[in-house]
């Protein structure tokens, strides 16, 4: 049987790089991809360090692109030779939530989320349901490729938000999460600030004019009272999935509060009367809600500044050490400061 270089999450703490035999076509909506590109997702880090849902013996790896070349007896929809961007969380399309566009709320996707359940991206071959496609322009090469989801997530999040351009927005945490999140506050906002403790992260936040402070060196709180001329912020995304508390001191009276970060470690403290006294609006989301193909548009017509984005592109052989440059010592699963934002393997 033909084989295949893959990185497998077997538990926490260990990922392992090695062969397993090629999948194929089995279901008639199956198509087997050949994976051209795959980012690393700080879920894959919190994945390995157990502080987020996993199954082990499970080839990691979410945020993808490939080409087709094989497909099952009824597909209709692509070819073989296309390429094709992922949406790694497949619904089921029939539940209660599914049928009410709460496509996001599926029960399926706790069970075959691509890359956290079902063998995902990286490796040189994945197999999936016809539904989980999109084609991709030329003009999107397969490095972006890789981050149509990402940027689906996101845009679901400013769907929900509906960001006025005389918004004072401010996004604690300046990670891939955060920088696109940045991208289109800067384009819509009439102020944006953001949180971060990372040296490097920091730079790239200066790199694209935003104003930054890191946390551990200046009260926020203090910062987004001066920076909005005595009041706080009309939005506040929080983008590590660990700071909500901050979040809410950050707010102003009947502002919005987005937890957009996940850290299923992570437990917050709150008074339920600040809430309903300052009438502030949690606004609870989770993944991309028909957001694809906004995402590819958005890509299309060069909306967004993502040369800072991605700081390096890696043959896959090279891997391992990528998580290193993402700051998660991968023996000791201790944290260090990072080199990078997003890294993507290429095959």
């Amino acid at each position: 049987m033909d084989k295949m270089k893959a990185y497998v999450f077997k538990d926490v703490g260990k990922l392992v790089f090695e062969e397993k035999p090629i999948p194929h076509v089995k279901e008639p909506d199956d198509v087997l991809l050949k994976v051209k590109a795959v980012g690393i997702c700080g879920s894959d880090l919190k994945i390995i360090e157990g502080k987020h849902h996993f199954k082990p013996n499970t080839v990691l790896g979410h945020e993808f692109c490939g080409e087709v070349v094989e497909v099952g007896s009824h597909v209709q929809h692509f070819k073989i030779g296309d390429r094709v961007a992922i949406d790694n969380n497949i619904r089921c399309g029939f539940c209660s939530f599914c049928r009410m566009g709460l496509t996001s709320q599926c029960e399926d996707i706790k069970t075959s989320a691509l890359g956290v359940m079902r063998d995902g991206g990286y490796a040189e071959y994945c197999l999936l349901p016809e539904k989980q496609c999109f084609v991709l322009p030329d003009v999107i090469d397969d490095v972006l490729g890789t981050q149509v989801e990402t940027l689906a997530t996101v845009v679901n999040g400013m769907n929900t938000l509906l960001m006025l351009p005389y918004d004072y927005v401010m996004i604690i945490g300046f990670g891939p999460i955060g920088y696109l999140f940045g991208q289109f506050a800067r384009n819509i906002a009439a102020k944006v600030a953001v949180t971060e403790i990372d040296p490097f992260r920091i730079n790239v936040a200066k790199e694209c004019g935003l104003t930054v402070w890191n946390p551990n060196e200046v009260d926020v709180v203090e910062k987004i009272t001066e920076f909005t001329y005595g009041g706080k912020a009309d939005i506040v995304i929080e983008a590590t999935g660990n700071a909500l508390e901050q979040a809410l001191q950050c707010v102003t009276p009947g502002g919005k509060v987005l937890p957009f970060g996940m850290d299923s470690s992570i437990k917050a403290t709150i008074v339920p009367n600040e809430i309903t006294r300052w009438a502030t609006k949690i606004l609870g989301l989770y993944l991309g809600q028909n957001t694809m193909v906004p995402s590819i548009r958005l890509f299309q017509e060069n909306r967004l500044n993502m040369g800072p984005f991605f700081t390096k592109v890696i043959p896959f052989d090279e891997g391992l050490g990528a998580f290193d440059l993402l700051g998660l010592d991968m023996k000791t699963l201790k944290h260090h400061p990072k080199s990078a934002m997003k890294i993507v393997m290429k095959m």
